[in-house]
Parts: structure tokens; sequence; C-alpha cells
């Protein structure tokens, strides 16, 4: 389970739910997970055939419990909010003079 901890020190051991409901910490820090959880190799090729969406669903329920946040809801919420952007493509990648590539800044609609 990752738990979540101050940028401040004071406070840690705190599940997503209650950072979430929160917002700052008592000691004015921001909460940052206290672990960072690993992605491997196998997920990372999984995830080159995901959409934006599927893609962000999988890489934040890895910081979000299921009792926390079903990953159903999770989905929804991403789906929706990636529902937002002008393009399909919502980090489209440019590619520059053939040497480098950039993503792509892209608006949500207002």
């Amino acid at each position: 389970m990752v738990q979540y901890s101050s940028t401040r020190g004071v406070d840690s051991g705190k599940t997503f739910r209650h950072v979430v409901m929160t917002g700052l910490s008592p000691d004015g820090g921001l909460y940052v997970p206290e672990t960072i959880p690993s992605v491997s190799p196998e997920d990372l090729e999984r995830y080159r055939t995901l959409s934006y969406a599927d893609m962000a669903v999988e890489v934040i329920s890895k910081f979000v419990e299921e009792e926390d946040v079903p990953k159903e809801s999770l989905r929804r919420i991403v789906t929706d909010a990636c529902g937002n952007f002008r393009v399909g493509d919502v980090t489209p990648v440019v590619d520059v003079a053939g040497h480098a590539v950039l993503v792509s800044r892209t608006f949500a609609r207002l």
C-alpha cells in the first residue's frame, strides 16, 4: 500500500483518501508518496499499446488503493477528463527536424 508523507517531514503514513480530503499537511507541507511503485519492463511495453486514458489509469492506480477509488471509478474520472481535450491525441508527439521529439501542448475545452 502506498502511503503519503508531508514534504516537511512531520506528517507521515497517510492514505490517498486522507491526503485528498485533507489537502495540505497540518505542518504546511505537500503530501508525496513515501515510495514510488515499480513498473516492470513488461508493463512499460504493455503501456505502449494503451490509449492515453487507459495508460493514465494504469499508472495512477499504482498510487491509489482500490478501496479508496475503485478502478472503474478511476477509469470514468480519467476518461471524462481526457474527453475535455480538443484533440483525440491528448499528448501528441511532434518531430522537430528529425533530431528531437516534443510533447505538444494541447488545451482543454472551456
